[in-house]
């Protein structure tokens, strides 16, 4: 026996511990545990001992690396799990700015590998692969100093002593970054010392439910190495789980699972969502899984998905697939931002299409429901029709029926009767045959800021149970349609329930879980999740699964207790409880909206599609409104409305009412999709539009005033000055229209925005710029005054300015990645000051925003992080941190908000954070 020799230093100097599989793995200083690992080669077995990162995947690969080079055959599997321990480093606070060389070298190089030819690719490939082995090593050490020197900063609590005393407690933050000239300053004192004041759970869209077959239980992880998990449904121990990789790495690059489990005789079917590459790119398949082994089988293409739809949608009765498609493509020229409004048909094996239908516009959880024969599917419009799976395509419609309103969930059967319900209120019941109607039930309690107004009803001994967004859950006659009781519960009910020995079990979004009796009295109510839940319940017996909008799912019995429960994204538990994720929410970044405030109430949007206003001081929800989906944008306030818009499921841009969430109006804008925010000036509305449209709408009525197509989307938010409002397109043009007749003023060419956007301060605007930390222009005429700082000495040779700054003082306040890392999460992030008129740079720090914007109040800078959980206040002359306070998770695009003696922020924890 030889044992090769190890390739690098690790530690050894720990005491061995066994790595159990369900046993919670602390990573502090104080307390370590070691993993060994052994590893079986020809003629070679070799034992490694390393500290445990708390994942199996990764310390596997860790001590292969000790053993054994990288290959092309392993390189991509490797590098994946080498990114997410980065992540998972990140979330611990770890000062990850060594890695920035690997970094860099690992994506040079991931270009030729894809791109190159003959000799160049090998030699590419060969250099990927020592990379990928420097890049563990690179880990290892900051994985060492993170143990024993602890992370980046410690959190602390400000003084009282140097606090803001002085302020204006009336000063608004209506718009993105606090006004119409993007700045970021507030003349309100914002925050004391760093303390918790309160924070709102918000959560994903996560619609994606647990199926049980026998004794396992099948359920989508959207992370970006493990794509699904197969569960004992006794325990919730893991059975397998199924992976991924590809060539192409990043959260914006691989694909995310959000579908619902479809179950087949031997295989399991999902389904990929994804923002980048559209039907070219990496994630537009359904992915056939071994039932069995976990093992990947094929992946057939069904048509790419954004993930801010929230759910990818897709069913089959083990003889035909079907699945709802429309083409989504942000990054196409011109982008395409079209609905799901087309129903396809193909073999199971999704190999060979049958038909493709255009049904209209389809709401991803009005998802279809299969017969032998036939497949239903519910429309925006409010129709339901009924196909013919096979015959002729002019007798592939069996029939339609229209209801009063859209029909936004799916329907159930039962015997031979359809149920649904629509948004008009109204239950019905259909003869499955030919679509007449049985019975229809109005309901007068419509919660009109909902979506969807019903669950999928459940249908059991001669009973129809169904929840409803105005709080209430019905009971009714399944043959008359007579309402025999209904029962009002916490908040708007989503998921479709379940019914146990001791009655029916029922979720609300608020994550209150609620036992009925079969007469409609509370056998017992449990809050069991901090988060909302909108996946309906799944059950076996007395075994209810509740999937919950923070990615965890939870087996609870029939008296509510809790049997087990597993994190969706592989995650574990330090000593301090805190869940410490092992995998990346992949398919892009999703806690994007930007909180805004103004008379007493802070608004914000999530990944779910909910508009919230919540009371300033208390964190109290005053209302929430429903849009198609996910919201990244800023609420704009002005004269007493909420303007807004989402991406992903529909058309429209809204204005609400700030008091009540009530809709004012609705508008069709080109595409439909916003991810950019609205700006508010002198009774219009300026709104940058996915598939690359400026467009300005009037404030009182939504009627169109003007529009601009740029050739390509507008991904930034307008900043106005005087008569003039700018935008810029990732066309690389910056535009300047007349804003009341939206007449070219001036344009300039090769000026990018992403995330960042642009400022007009004095008569100037300033652009973040992508090397030299900004440019600046002459507001009336668009010519060029300074292109900013380019020496690489003082700005450093690894920065990229992608984030809005923020302006007082004569000084500017910018952040810059540092390293690509996983695209949507930089590798670090670093703070700039600089002479707003020379870029002169004054003071930097270490960590901080990266695709995030600072913000400014009482000479104070404030700022989160993209790549670690801390949230910093920084002095605006010095630099020095004035208090730090640790987030759940790091910030991702979504920008603050100051008001009044609090900050606002909404982390990738899936909280806002309210901060005094």
């Amino acid at each position: 026996m030889t044992t090769t020799a190890i390739r690098y230093r690790v530690p050894t100097d720990f005491a061995e511990t066994s790595f159990k599989k369900d046993c919670t793995l602390p990573l502090s200083k104080h307390v370590l545990s070691v993993v060994v690992v052994a590893l079986f080669l020809p003629s070679v077995v070799s034992a490694v001992q390393l500290p445990t990162s708390g994942d199996r995947d990764i310390d596997r690969v860790r001590a292969e690396v000790c053993v054994t080079p990288t290959t092309a055959e392993n390189y991509q599997r490797r590098a994946l799990l080498l990114f997410t321990w980065l992540g998972s480093l990140q979330q611990q606070s770890a000062d990850t700015h060594p890695f920035f060389d690997v970094d860099k070298k690992y994506y040079e190089l991931e270009r030729k590998t894809i791109h190159g030819r003959g000799a160049a690719k090998q030699e590419a490939v060969q250099s990927i692969c020592k990379t990928v082995d420097e890049g563990f090593e690179v880990l290892e050490s900051i994985f060492r100093k993170l143990r024993e020197k602890g992370p980046i900063y410690e959190p602390f609590i400000g003084s009282l002593a140097g606090a803001p005393k002085d302020g204006d407690m009336e000063a608004d933050w209506p718009m993105f970054q606090g006004n119409k000239h993007n700045n970021g300053y507030t003349e309100a004192p914002g925050p004391k010392t760093g303390e918790l004041a309160w924070k709102v759970p918000v959560g994903l869209g996560w619609y994606a439910r647990p199926v049980i077959e026998g004794d396992r239980v099948y359920v989508a992880s959207p992370g970006m190495h493990t794509t699904s998990f197969c569960l004992d449904l006794a325990t919730g121990e893991e059975i397998w789980k199924s992976t991924q990789d590809h060539p192409l790495l990043g959260i914006y690059k691989y694909p995310a699972m959000m579908s619902t489990p479809v179950i087949l005789k031997d295989r399991m079917v999902l389904r990929e969502v994804n923002s980048h590459g559209g039907n070219e790119g990496q994630a537009k398949n359904l992915v056939y899984i071994d039932k069995q082994t976990g093992k990947t089988l094929s992946r057939k293409y069904a048509g790419h998905i954004d993930y801010r739809t929230q759910v990818a949608p897709v069913q089959s009765n083990g003889k035909f697939m079907v699945y709802p498609f429309g083409v989504h493509d942000i990054y196409g020229s011109p982008a395409i931002c079209q609905n799901l409004n087309r129903l396809i048909c193909a073999d199971v094996d999704n190999e060979r299409r049958l038909w493709d239908f255009n049904a209209g516009d389809i709401d991803a959880l009005a998802e279809p429901v299969m017969t032998e024969s036939r497949v239903m599917q519910g429309t925006m419009e409010g129709y339901l029709y009924s196909f013919n799976l096979e015959g002729p395509h002019d007798a592939r419609i069996a029939w339609k029926f229209r209801a009063d309103g859209a029909v936004n969930t799916a329907v159930a059967l039962a015997g031979e009767t359809v149920y649904f319900g629509s948004n008009g209120g109204v239950l019905y019941a259909l003869n499955e045959a030919d679509g007449s109607l049985s019975w229809q039930t109005s309901l007068d309690a419509v919660e009109k800021r909902a979506r969807k107004q019903f669950t999928v009803p459940l249908v059991i001994d001669g009973k129809l149970y169904v929840g409803s967004a105005n709080k209430c859950f019905y009971c009714l006659d399944a043959n008359s349609g007579k309402v025999l009781w209904e029962t009002e519960l916490t908040d708007w009910i989503r998921s479709k329930p379940v019914m146990t020995s001791e009655g029916l079990v029922v979720a609300s979004v608020d994550g209150t879980v609620t036992c009925l009796s079969t007469s409609g009295a509370v056998q017992w109510q449990k809050k069991i999740s901090t988060h909302p839940i909108y996946a309906d319940l799944a059950s076996a017996g007395d075994s209810v699964l509740v999937n919950d909008s923070d990615l965890w799912l939870r087996c609870i019995n029939a008296q509510g207790d809790l049997l087990w429960k597993k994190s969706l994204l592989k995650a574990y538990e330090n000593e301090r409880c805190e869940r410490i994720f092992t995998d990346v929410l992949s398919g892009g970044t999703y806690y994007q909206s930007k909180p805004t405030a103004a008379n007493g109430k802070v608004y914000f949007g999530n990944p779910a599609g909910f508009l919230f206003s919540i009371d300033a001081e208390t964190g109290k929800e005053v209302w929430k409104f429903e849009m198609g989906g996910a919201i990244s944008v800023a609420p704009a306030i002005a004269e007493g409305k909420v303007f807004a818009g989402q991406q992903g499921g529909e058309r429209f841009f809204y204005c609400v009412d700030a008091e009540t969430g009530e809709l004012v109006w609705k508008q069709t804008v080109p595409g439909g999709w916003v991810w950019g925010s609205a700006a508010v000036d002198d009774g219009l509305v300026y709104i940058p539009t996915v598939d690359g449209h400026a467009v300005c709408l009037d404030a009182e009525t939504g009627h169109m005033i003007w529009m601009y197509p740029t050739a390509k989307s507008v991904p930034a938010e307008p900043a106005i000055d005087g008569d003039l409002v700018y935008f810029g397109s990732w066309s690389h043009s910056l535009y300047a229209f007349n804003k009341k007749t939206g007449e070219i003023v001036w344009k300039e060419n090769g000026i990018g925005l992403d995330s960042g956007t642009l400022i007009a301060n004095d008569g100037k605007i300033y652009l973040p710029h992508h090397a030299n930390v900004f440019m600046y222009f002459d507001a009336k005429n668009g010519e060029i005054l300074s292109r900013g700082n380019m020496n690489p000495e003082e700005k450093g040779q690894f920065t990229n300015f992608n984030a809005t700054p923020a302006f007082h003082n004569d000084r500017a306040y910018y952040t810059a990645r540092v390293g690509t890392g996983l695209h949507g999460v930089p590798t670090a992030s670093r703070v700039y000051c600089v002479d707003s008129a020379t870029a002169k740079i004054h003071w930097t720090f270490p960590d901080g925003g990266g695709l995030s914007a600072p913000a400014i109040a009482s000479d104070r800078v404030y700022i989160g992080s993209g790549n670690t959980p801390l949230f910093y206040c920084l002095d605006a002359a010095s630099g020095k941190p004035l208090w730090i306070y640790k987030l759940g998770q790091r910030v991702e695009e979504a920008t603050l908000c100051i008001y009044r003696d609090k900050v606002y922020v909404l982390a990738g924890d899936g909280y806002v954070h309210a901060i005094k």
